[in-house]
């Protein structure tokens, strides 16, 4: 679905290019304007994000720790503990952790009991989070499953 969108994006913006004038400030401009979408086109795709699971799965890829949680809460709950128990103590990384929180963008923030980020999430793609820092860790979240 994404390539056939790109494609589409990239055909469209082709075929702007071809029916301008000779180059201009003002051409480039024009160009700009074009390729905003219309509010109504862009109102009717719903946004996406990661959906609020009930219950998580971290897994640490390096030594295969894992563990189930209860899924973290709404990013206007700020930090609270985190409800890691002994399975993710295996894990060097997930052994630091105190605290989380989610935030407006969609990130994951796992910080140590003096408030340290020890690491951070992106939501993923095929899972619900990836890990982006420190950029040597190696720790995915899936929805927990049973």
């Amino acid at each position: 679905m994404r390539f056939a969108a790109v494609a589409l994006g990239v055909g469209f913006v082709g075929t702007i290019l071809a029916n301008l004038p000779a180059h201009s400030d003002a051409n480039a401009e024009s160009l700009v304007s074009l390729m905003r979408p219309s509010s109504e086109i862009t109102g009717s795709i719903e946004p996406t994000g990661p959906q609020p699971a009930a219950a998580i799965r971290l897994i640490d890829l390096r030594n295969g720790a894992t563990c189930k949680i209860a899924g973290p809460a709404d990013a206007a709950a700020g930090f609270r503990r985190a409800p890691l128990g002994p399975d993710c103590a295996a894990s060097p990384e997930l052994a630091r952790v105190a605290y989380w929180k989610t935030t407006g963008d969609g990130s994951l923030i796992m910080a140590d009991g003096g408030g340290e980020t020890v690491l951070e999430f992106i939501p993923g793609d095929g899972v619900l989070y990836e890990s982006i820092y420190p950029s040597n860790a190696l720790i995915t979240i899936v929805p927990a499953r049973g």
